[in-house]
Parts: C-alpha cells; structure tokens; sequence
C-alpha cells in the first residue's frame, strides 16, 4: 500500500509530542499535541489508533531534518562528495569542511528529528501492548516501527559515536539509548548518560532479529523483511562483522533482473527501502540541488567526477553539468523518492564480506555485477585488498547522494587518507549539540576535543 499524505494522517498519532532530548529536559512541557490527536493519557485501544501510529513513526523517518533531506546531506557534505555552494555557511558550509561545532544548528536539529523518530517507535511498540483486538497485526506493526528505530540508532552512532578509526573498537562510544517513550515531564525525560557502543549495538542487533522475525519479505515504501535483512548486514559490515554481514545479505532475495538490467536516469528499480514522498508531504532533495525552482546549497563534490572510471554511465546521473545531479531533479513537486537501502548495495556487501573472509571468487563475481551495470569491464583485481578498493570505489559511485560514503570512509579507517586536510581525528565523530550537555547538568559527557 503506498503512504500519501503521511503528515495528514499522522495527526491521529499522540506520537506527535515527541521530545527530543534536550527539549524533554526542559522546565515545562510544550503542547504539541494537535486536537484531533489521540492523548497521551488515554494511548491506543484500537487497531486503527495503531495504525495512524505507525503512520506517524514512518512521518517522523521523512522529517526535513532527517531522510527529508537533512541526515544524508550532512553525512554527503563532510564526506566531500557533496559540496556546500549556498549560503547556509555557518551550518553546512562548516560541515562541508569538518569545522562543526557543537551550537551547528543543523548538527542539534538533525539529533532531535532522530531522537524524535525514536520516540514515536518507543511510544507505538509500547501501546501496541494493550490492544486486545485479535484483528491487530501487532507483531509487524511492532516489527516496523522496532527497524526503523534500529535505523535511526545506527545513524545516531553512525555520526556522533563509535571511534576516530571506526566501529567496533573496544572502548567505542555509544548515544543516549531510550528504549521506552517521553510522554511527560518527569522520570522519563531525565537526562541519562551515553550507553557504549556496544549496548547500543545489541539494542539494534534485538530490533532487527524482532523485525526480520516478524516481517514477510517483500519491497516497497514500508519495511519488509528484505529491509530488515539488508539492515542488518549493512550494520555488521559497518561493525566489521564480515561473516555475518555476508550470512545476513545472503538471505536478501535478489531484485529481479539485477544483473541484466540496463541503468537507468534514476537508479530505484532495484529499492528494497524506499521513502515516498508527495505534494503534501515533500522533501527539499531537488530544492537544495537545483537553481531553477530552488536555491542551490549543493553541487556535486570536487572530486566526484574524476573518480568515475572512462566509460561508466553512472557519471551522467551522479554528475551533471552545471552541478547538477539526476538522483533528485523534482524540484516543482518535491516528490523524489529517497532510497533507504537497495539491492545494489546488498550485492556489493556480499562481494565484500567474501573478499574479507577469504572467498576472492564470490567477491569478483558479485563486483562484476555491479561494474557490468555500469558499462565496465570485468574486474583485473586479484587480491583481497585489490577487490575491497574497487569495491569501495564503486560503492561510492553506486550509491552516489545517498548519505553512504562518510560511513564507508569511517568503518575503514580512511577519513584521512581520502580527506587529507581532515587532520584532526577527533573530528571524525561529530560534536554532540550543546543544548544537549546543557541540560543534561553534567549526565551528558561531549565527545573528546570539542
């Protein structure tokens, strides 16, 4: 079923007082519950009440500051494959050349729209509980909303936590992890510490196994069991779990037509994950990219371009003149779809999980997939690091603007061998927003050197 009008029909959901984690440290509650809403007090008794949740949760994944545009731009624009050409200097500009402090207002208002997304999920699978009606699916319902929270904390860690040289290393640093909603003023919103990495790591690990579970497979614009599994294995190869991450893509059923089909303008047929989005509930992609129809904060990066090999096709869709892309050109509507995660980027974990543990065979022909899309000949690679760089290479160019490549240069280590001018490690994790250590009264400890 396709969602149209999701801020529409959110209203129904008291997942609308979502507080993210500053704003429920505050010293008074702010109504934001609309008045056709369902109250905090009374929570969900019907499957419908459920339903218009989950809707909310899905709301709150395409907020502006999150898949709306926000998150994947930001994570773009540090690793240099989106440059800042605007003039929101003091905000993207500053994290185009990884100068962000902790008051970057897009840095804090990125944190609350996750956080506010968790809440929803934290408020819809604790409601879920007390619905009776045999007619309920709570266990996908559940399963839906316990993904995208599992997301939504590998983006949280994926930005601000683990370590300078990657994921999980001991000693990694984690986020705040709330597993239960913020409905009022109290208990509930106090401040609480950082968990580790590796507490936040066995909570995503538990909300992905519960959603590959408990989903029937499948694609589209809500999460499936395809989705789940592809989860998964992106967070054990950002993990450096090379055997699991192969044993969990492995599963994914492959996109029919893959590896004959011919590349297209845009390359969604082959989605496993795909935000939609329409007039009513819009993104700022186009927007942002555009001149004509928009105001043109980003263009491609410097280096984009040249990393392209002679021959491959992705550059015209990747790298347009002008600064242009055609991943998002919808700038009247503002409907493009956003790609959570595709088949393309599962095959390339797969060639890499085997290049990792030993399957140099696998690794090449999975690798030969993706570059026979691109119009390249086959790999000349033969060796294990040979085939991770090529495979990195067109992990970057496959999965070009969709908020990747900072997280494949930090799993590797390769921040500042790519960035050379990014000579400050500590940096390599972005600063948690001030407002954040400010009212968490010292709970809340800042990332070191900032």
């Amino acid at each position: 079923m396709q969602i149209l009008s999701l801020r529409q029909l959110a209203t129904r959901s008291a997942l609308l007082l979502s507080l993210g984690l500053g704003s429920a440290a505050c010293d008074k509650a702010i109504n934001v519950e609309p008045s056709n809403s369902i109250s905090s007090d009374t929570g969900f008794t019907t499957k419908e009440d459920a339903a218009a949740g989950l809707l909310g949760v899905y709301d709150a994944l395409q907020l502006t500051d999150y898949y709306g545009v926000g998150f994947p731009t930001i994570s773009d624009l540090i690793s240099g494959d989106v440059a800042h050409v605007g003039t929101f200097t003091t905000t993207l500009g500053l994290i185009a050349q990884n100068q962000a402090q902790p008051d970057n207002v897009q840095i804090q208002n990125t944190w609350d729209a996750i956080y506010a997304t968790i809440n929803r999920a934290n408020y819809l699978i604790q409601e879920s509980e007390k619905i009776t009606d045999p007619a309920f699916p709570k266990l996908t319902t559940q399963a839906q909303a316990r993904a995208i929270r599992a997301l939504s904390y590998m983006n949280l860690v994926g930005l601000w936590g683990g370590s300078p040289q990657g994921y999980g290393y001991s000693g990694g640093l984690g986020v705040p992890l709330r597993l239960v909603p913020t409905v009022a003023i109290g208990e509930s919103t106090a401040p609480i510490a950082r968990a580790s990495e590796a507490e936040v790591a066995a909570a995503i690990r538990a909300d992905l196994d519960f959603a590959i579970e408990n989903l029937a497979t499948g694609v589209g614009n809500r999460v499936t069991k395809n989705a789940a599994l592809a989860l998964r294995a992106r967070f054990e190869l950002r993990m450096r779990n090379y055997a699991d991450a192969l044993k969990f893509a492995s599963q994914v059923p492959a996109s029919a037509g893959f590896a004959t089909a011919a590349l297209t303008a845009t390359t969604t047929p082959d989605a496993i994950w795909q935000l939609t989005y329409s007039a009513t509930d819009t993104n700022l992609y186009a927007f942002w990219w555009y001149t004509t129809g928009g105001r043109n904060e980003l263009n491609p990066g410097v280096n984009i371009a040249a990393a392209h090999p002679a021959g491959d096709k992705r550059l015209a869709v990747n790298v347009v003149t002008g600064g242009l892309t055609q991943k998002y050109t919808r700038t009247t509507t503002r409907d493009d779809p956003f790609n959570v995660i595709r088949y393309a980027e599962v095959v390339l974990t797969i060639a890499e999980a085997s290049a990792q543990t030993g399957n140099l065979v696998n690794a090449a022909a999975q690798l030969n997939i993706i570059r026979s899309r691109a119009g390249l000949a086959p790999t000349t690679a033969t060796t294990a690091d040979a085939l991770v760089r090529d495979i990195l290479l067109q992990r970057r160019l496959e999965l070009a603007y969709e908020g990747n490549y900072w997280f494949d240069l930090r799993r590797t280590n390769m921040v500042q061998t790519a960035l050379p001018t990014y000579n400050q490690t500590f940096r390599n994790l972005f600063p948690l927003p001030n407002r954040e250590i400010q009212l968490a009264n010292g709970v809340l400890t800042q990332n070191p050197s900032y």
